[in-house]
């Protein structure tokens, strides 16, 4: 049960644990789930007021790549071993432009390797997936993604299993290019630190459903959902003196759904109602909605984890620092 829409221009954070449904969701708007598992009885993908539900395979290959484009969660297992970057990034462009030469995907693709910033892009192009670090695997990546210029990135996890400082890198990459080619993207990650200073709106993921959507600054300054309350509190940063708090137990298996709402069994706010009937989503400003019955007018006040009370505070007293500096 997803809904969302996205300007051009937009980042939207799509954040939960492993097994939440995001990649699947991801997946589903260019229908690359396996067709024998997938259905979709209900709703629609509007993409430029088309509709991607009611299209064959035929009418979407030209949207594939070319309008909306995937950055895969492992960049090895995306790519192929038996062919050259070269081979896999002008096979990216020919399959969309039947017309272009061989000379000029050569250029482009020289061209969308230089964009992201890897060293003498002619040797890239003739090096395969295996010689590259993780890093350089992912831009490579990134740059097949971006090599047709499309409207809608997914960014499917693109820092996972990368350090740090790569992580930092390939995110402020990707900003960049999203400037410069002024398109919508989505960022899917469990990670809340990695879509920070990233995106503008935040969707919470928690069993196939959105737990809670808000701004940036409303998911990390005015939480409502437990489970959000739960991600930020195990989230680690240079200030916090807490132990971080570990979210126990793990998301339930879909094919068996639990009762009522299914975060309940791990949620130490939870009430009697819980376990007997999902919550709807309640409104908090036009923007922020959650789906919690701690919301509910009849609910018991619960107070704010202390330390996330205390995150935010710090993160408001850091702003206005920054801000009276400049």
């Amino acid at each position: 049960n997803v809904s969302f829409t996205l300007e051009k221009g937009e980042t939207l954070g799509l954040v939960g644990e492993s097994g939440c449904g995001k990649s699947v969701s991801c997946m589903s708007i260019l229908q690359l789930n396996p067709p024998q598992r997938t259905l979709y009885p209900t709703g629609e993908i509007l993409f430029d007021g088309k509709d991607l539900l009611k299209m064959n395979q035929k009418q979407l290959r030209p949207i594939r790549g070319n309008e909306i484009a995937m950055v895969f969660q492992e960049p090895m297992t995306a790519m192929n071993p038996l062919f050259t970057i070269g081979d896999q990034l002008m096979e990216a462009l020919r399959v969309h432009d039947h017309k272009i030469s061989k000379a000029d995907a050569y250029d482009q693709s020289i061209e969308a390797v230089r964009r992201v910033k890897i060293p003498n892009p002619e040797r890239i192009l003739n090096t395969y997936p295996f010689a590259l670090s993780g890093g350089m695997r992912q831009r490579v990546m990134i740059a097949m993604a971006m090599i047709a210029r499309p409207k809608l990135l997914i960014c499917d996890e693109p820092t996972t299993a990368l350090d740090v400082t790569i992580q930092a890198q390939i995110m402020e990459l990707i900003g960049e290019l999203q400037k410069e080619l002024d398109m919508a993207m989505i960022l899917v990650t469990h990670d809340l630190g990695v879509v920070a200073s990233v995106a503008d709106k935040i969707q919470v993921m928690y069993a196939g459903k959105i737990v809670e959507y808000g701004t940036s600054e409303e998911i990390f300054y005015a939480p409502a959902h437990p489970y959000t309350w739960a991600l930020l509190s195990s989230m680690p940063d240079l200030d916090t003196k807490e132990k971080l708090e570990a979210i126990p137990g793990t998301p339930p298996n879909m094919i068996y759904p639990p009762v009522g709402d299914a975060f309940a069994i791990r949620n130490k706010y939870a009430l009697k109602i819980d376990f007997e009937e999902q919550p709807p989503l309640f409104k908090i400003t036009d923007t922020h909605y959650a789906a919690t019955w701690l919301l509910h007018p009849n609910a018991p006040k619960v107070e704010m984890p202390k330390i996330i009370v205390d995150r935010i505070e710090r993160m408001k007293k850091a702003g206005g620092d920054n801000n009276e500096q400049h």
